[in-house]
């Protein structure tokens, strides 16, 4: 865009001052009925030049608005490289994310709005260590929602105050199962598997070959020895169907199908009396006479099959009857679809010392837990709130994922960082995961290069204008043009506040939204209780938020403005290149005249004492201006500095 120097503009401001000039001595000087000719010739002199300067100043002025509405449009967001933005407060309550709704989660805070998002299907939460995932998410959740939960504890932190909590404000009935507690609730496996074996349904093979799946799944990036892992699972599956078709109710269990792969005359007699089942049209006396001969036969399979003996006693080892998960898995006391049936909260406690052990027990009951819920046949809310899914993995959640929504079960799962889900469950899956979270929260502190990356392309770009300079002989060139800009780079996200989180709900835009921790939300902060991980006292913090039936307010403390993006820079650097030099210390010395002395008032008349020849003090002079005002007397000036009132 070819520019004027500021010297050889015209002087806007000079001419609209010589205007005003002219168009008070005009008014001053208008020519009454008798007045002389001079004064007539005076007064259209005047408001000839008044006119004439006004056109100059007004065609000046014109032009310069029409350049910088240009110079602005460049600067401004626009829409051609892309047109991403954070979702206002205003937007928010547009869509009544403000109104609390039954099921709805607590998202965080907008501004001086808390959100509550409503979904029918998942949520995913990402935060590192010292996020706060558990007081922020998974607390807020137990302590406002009452539906029947499946709670994946892996601290215990969860049982020790939201137990009581929604054993009396929910009216739940409570159940704990805990591996390192002999008094604790248990689920058989192998009883879930004997209902359908024992109805001759042959859901009892799919859920056979879905256990051992479970306990021995594949790994994250298939490699070598498929055919190893295939015939250590088929290997389980034989026996698992072998115990419950020959085994009684006590000796029923995995800790029965371990002794079977330990104990050779024990394996030998198994295998033989389920040889003889008649179930499922002789499906498992086949394959049990199959194995026998492999184990025990002279047809050279014998080195296969104690390769495939090792891999399955790899998988069962936790269930040996010395070991964690010998008791708890030894018998049923409760099912799962019972969560269907009445509100019920079943917390699965972890030892995080054990948890390579232990984890593997909470997946496979969350895997159960699952079938069962899905077998109730209903839409009857429940939601399993799996923290660390990756430290206690469903090696099916893909799949369970696209089927739970259509019978009300909701997960909700929460991890370090986006690689955790490729590490444990393949790139397939992860997919498959991002796809079917339709809640999508990621926790300020996030260092993980490549889950930066990933929120910094998910955000999407925004529209900018971008201004460049050149240098040459008549001074500074400077062009504006629009460029695509990342939402937020990736540094930025690594360097957000602690209490910011980013969440992708639904087809809304981006939220940025503060979290707000379990501990300075009114009234749960005071139902909790005391959490021996601090000293066994109730720990607050300041209130922050006040949650209501259908509403919930927020306090000075929690309030979390938007940042806004600064064009006055830009601006103030146009002005400075388009104005001279005496224009600029001019418009300066009048804006601080204005903020010192005021702003000037004209007199526009007055009445005096004596005769017109010899006039004498003045009194009742009325001035104009911004604002109009009279003056008594005697000391009429003709300006006056006044301050707004």
């Amino acid at each position: 865009m070819q520019k004027q120097s500021p010297s050889d503009r015209p002087g806007l401001i000079g001419s609209t001052i010589l205007s005003a000039g002219f168009a008070y001595g005009a008014y001053y000087f208008w020519p009454g009925t008798y007045s002389p000719d001079w004064m007539k010739l005076l007064a259209g002199a005047l408001a000839l030049g008044a006119a004439a300067h006004g056109m100059h100043a007004f065609s000046v002025g014109l032009g310069f608005l029409r350049e910088f509405a240009r110079y602005y449009r460049a600067i401004s967001d626009g829409s051609s490289h892309g047109t991403s933005a954070f979702l206002t407060e205003k937007d928010a309550r547009r869509a009544g994310l403000h109104i609390r709704k039954p099921g709805s989660r607590f998202g965080g805070v907008i501004g001086n709005t808390a959100i509550w998002l409503t979904t029918q299907t998942h949520m995913m939460v990402i935060g590192p260590a010292g996020s706060s995932k558990s007081s922020t998410v998974y607390m807020n959740e137990l302590a406002g929602n009452d539906q029947s939960a499946v709670v994946v504890d892996i601290k215990r932190e969860f049982y020790e105050t939201t137990a009581e909590l929604r054993r009396k404000k929910f009216k739940h009935r409570v159940m704990v199962l805990d591996p390192m507690s002999k008094d604790t609730h248990c689920l058989n496996p192998l009883d879930y598997i004997f209902e359908f074996f024992e109805a001759d349904d042959p859901a009892a093979l799919s859920l056979a070959r879905g256990l051992a799946l479970q306990l021995y799944p594949e790994p994250a990036e298939e490699g070598a020895n498929k055919f190893f892992r295939d015939g250590t699972r088929l290997m389980i599956v034989i026996l698992v169907l072998g115990v419950v078709a020959v085994c009684p109710a006590e000796h029923r269990n995995l800790t029965t199908v371990y002794r079977a792969l330990t104990n050779e005359a024990f394996l030998n007699e198994l295998l033989m009396q389920a040889g003889r089942s008649s179930k499922f049209k002789g499906e498992i006396a086949q394959m049990s006479d199959d194995l026998h001969r492999m184990a025990f036969g002279e047809d050279g399979s014998a080195k296969t099959f104690e390769q495939f003996r090792i891999g399955a006693m790899q998988a069962l080892e936790a269930f040996g009857p010395g070991n964690y998960l010998s008791n708890i898995t030894s018998k049923t006391s409760f099912s799962f679809a019972d969560l269907k049936k009445e509100k019920i909260t079943v917390y699965l406690t972890v030892d995080f010392a054990n948890k390579d052990v232990l984890g593997k027990w909470a997946g496979l009951m969350l895997w159960i837990a699952s079938d069962q819920l899905v077998r109730a046949n209903n839409n009857i809310p429940v939601v399993i709130y799996h923290d660390e899914c990756c430290n206690s993995p469903l090696h099916s959640l893909p799949t369970i994922l696209t089927l739970l929504r259509s019978y009300g079960v909701k997960w909700l799962g929460g991890t370090q960082d986006l690689e955790d889900f490729k590490r444990v469950y393949g790139n397939a899956a992860y997919e498959t995961i991002l796809s079917e979270t339709d809640i999508k929260v990621f926790l300020g502190g996030i260092r993980s290069p490549s889950t930066l990356e990933f929120l910094t392309k998910y955000l999407g770009d925004i529209t900018t204008g971008s201004a460049s300079f050149a240098f040459n002989d008549d001074g500074v060139k400077e062009s504006v043009s629009h460029t695509a800009r990342a939402l937020l780079k990736p540094d930025e996200i690594r360097r957000m506040r602690k209490d910011a989180q980013l969440i992708f709900y639904g087809n809304f835009k981006p939220i940025l939204a503060r979290k707000v921790q379990v501990f300075s939300i009114q009234p749960w902060r005071m139902e909790l209780a005391p959490n021996s991980m601090y000293g066994g006292k109730r720990y607050l913090k300041p209130i922050e938020v006040i949650v209501m039936r259908r509403k919930s307010k927020v306090t000075r403390r929690g309030r979390f403005p938007l940042p806004r993006v600064r064009k006055w820079p830009l601006l103030a650097s146009y002005f400075a290149s388009h104005l001279s030099k005496t224009a600029l210390i001019l418009t300066s010395a009048l804006i601080a005249t204005g903020l010192v002395l005021g702003t000037p008032h004209l007199r526009l008349k007055y009445s005096f004492y004596g005769s017109y020849s010899n006039p004498g003090p003045k009194f009742n002079c009325h001035y104009i201006g911004l604002e109009r005002f009279t003056l008594d007397g005697p000391n009429c000036p003709f300006i006056v500095f006044r301050k707004l009132k």
